[in-house]
């Protein structure tokens, strides 16, 4: 039933930009709303960068320190559509990739392939729930650190993966614990007066 709720809106909607609804003042605002939406986002991750490059290193337990760019990921994965959260988690990529070392361009990769596979898999989540929240974003995280930590091994032609296993599962755990305050902040920032009802997206 959404799946032909989401056609008929569609519809709807091109029906709609054809007859020439989004011009004029309509127009303005509908490009409006596209815009407060992604000038948000670039906001949010610009904070998310410094935060991650600065504060977020004096919090780390052991090893362990929480990767706050993931709960972006899942968030957006969960809320975008397909084309939105391919731009959002490589722009994401980019920024992790600009404020630390290593291969550019690897996180944004890695970032557009983990995206795709939590937003391909959303639909039979509910999504509002927060152990939902928790739980996805550490699943993900670790397959995450497991495909990065695969490439620098190969990489550097390094045979240390099994070392890194714990400090992937700490790390993953406590990125994890980091998503109920995040995944509040994202709420409040965001245009949308609401992000998740019933598990469904409102985008």
């Amino acid at each position: 039933m959404f799946f032909l709720q989401r056609i008929f809106f569609r519809a709807e909607f091109i029906n709609a930009r054809n007859r020439g609804f989004f011009q004029g003042p309509f127009s303005v605002c509908f490009h409006r709303v596209i815009f407060m939406r992604w000038f948000t986002f670039f906001c949010i991750l610009l904070c998310i960068s410094l935060f991650q490059t600065t504060v977020i290193q004096w919090v780390n337990i052991g090893v362990a320190v929480p990767d706050i760019y993931f709960p972006l990921i899942i968030f957006y994965s969960f809320l975008a559509d397909m084309k939105q959260n391919a731009i959002a988690n490589w722009f994401t990529g980019l920024s992790k990739d600009m404020f630390s070392e290593g291969n550019f361009g690897i996180n944004a990769i890695f970032f557009v392939a983990i995206g795709f596979l939590a937003w391909s898999v959303r639909d039979v989540l509910y999504r509002g729930h927060v152990i939902t929240q928790i739980f996805v974003t550490f699943i993900f995280s670790i397959l995450y650190y497991i495909l990065y930590a695969s490439f620098l091994s190969f990489s550097f032609r390094t045979y240390y993966f099994s070392e890194m296993l714990w400090m992937i599962l700490t790390c993953s755990l406590y990125t994890a614990v980091t998503v109920p305050p995040m995944f509040w902040i994202f709420n409040k920032l965001q245009p949308t007066k609401k992000a998740f009802h019933k598990g469904r997206t409102l985008l």
